[in-house]
């Protein structure tokens, strides 16, 4: 019995490997990429580019005000993005799951429907309204004159996708195998929505929150599109968005600079990387609680 375990644990191990190799090789080849120079790299022909006279020039690029400041935008527009996704979700989800109302049934059902639309059928229709918008980028009362928010750092924070609301659905699930009980006894000892919500809900319900938080940091983090569409200009841009700006760059004529565009690249990884270290347990049992629930 015990050498059928040892058994199993080495075939696992066997077919792992190779699977975390191949997922781990990207990255180990952006690191090793942003050290050397445009002319050794373009010379190399192996599977590593590993530099044989290594530089620091493209990091020291990805550290300059030139790439710090899209990388300061990319974190703000995460962290506010998670920050107002998730209120969203609580208080929305929570309504949901605890109260009947009128149009409840619709409302869960135009919820999952969004869901389903995909964002590029909306990205021209937006474009215009955004480009229409009265009073802003010297247009007038009806939208002319203008551009609107176009090239403006305020469409990093502008609510532009139904996608959003999949987290109050998950939210809603969590609080299905959430018994009643917590809040009857919070009631009875005087507290609020808020108060019920805040110092009872979301304290049982961390993992899940802590879910939502950190996904919808991550898509947001990860969505190149949005900022690469809607802004041309650097500085107000992300660091996702100026990545490919660069790459799209590379189909131009000339030497290309592929170990800039990888010292960035690890950059960016950074990120996401580190929020999953700080939350990973949370993570696991957030998904776990959101399972199917009746």
């Amino acid at each position: 019995m015990k050498a059928m375990r040892n058994f199993k644990h080495v075939l696992w191990y066997v077919l792992m490997i190779p699977f975390a190799i191949l997922m781990i090789y990207p990255l180990v080849f952006s690191v090793l990429g942003g050290f050397n120079t445009k002319q050794e790299f373009s010379e190399m022909g192996e599977l590593l580019p590993i530099p044989k006279n290594p530089t620091a020039f493209n990091f020291k690029f990805a550290m300059s005000a030139t790439a710090i400041r899209p990388l300061i935008n990319g974190l703000m527009r995460s962290i506010f993005y998670a920050l107002i996704v998730t209120i969203m979700a609580i208080l929305i989800g929570y309504v949901i799951a605890r109260y009947d109302f009128k149009g409840k049934k619709a409302l869960m059902a135009f919820i999952i429907i969004a869901q389903v639309i995909p964002g590029v059928l909306t990205m021209i229709p937006t474009f215009v309204m955004v480009s229409k918008i009265p009073f802003f980028g010297g247009n007038d009362m009806f939208g002319n004159g203008g551009h609107g928010l176009y090239n403006s750092k305020s469409m990093l924070f502008l609510p532009l996708s139904w996608n959003y609301l999949m987290w109050v659905f998950l939210f809603v699930q969590s609080m299905k195998g959430l018994t009643p009980s917590f809040e009857d006894a919070a009631e009875i000892d005087g507290c609020g929505f808020f108060k019920t919500l805040t110092q009872i809900i979301i304290p049982i319900q961390k993992p899940i929150v802590t879910v939502i938080f950190v996904n919808v940091a991550l898509n947001v983090w990860n969505d190149w599109m949005t900022p690469f569409f809607y802004i041309n200009d650097t500085k107000n841009t992300t660091l996702t968005a100026y990545i490919a700006v660069l790459t799209s760059a590379l189909k131009k004529f000339g030497e290309k600079d592929y170990p800039k565009i990888f010292a960035l690249a690890t950059f960016a990884i950074l990120p996401p990387f580190i929020l999953f270290l700080i939350f990973q347990k949370n993570i696991v049992q957030g998904i776990a609680s959101a399972g199917v629930k009746g």
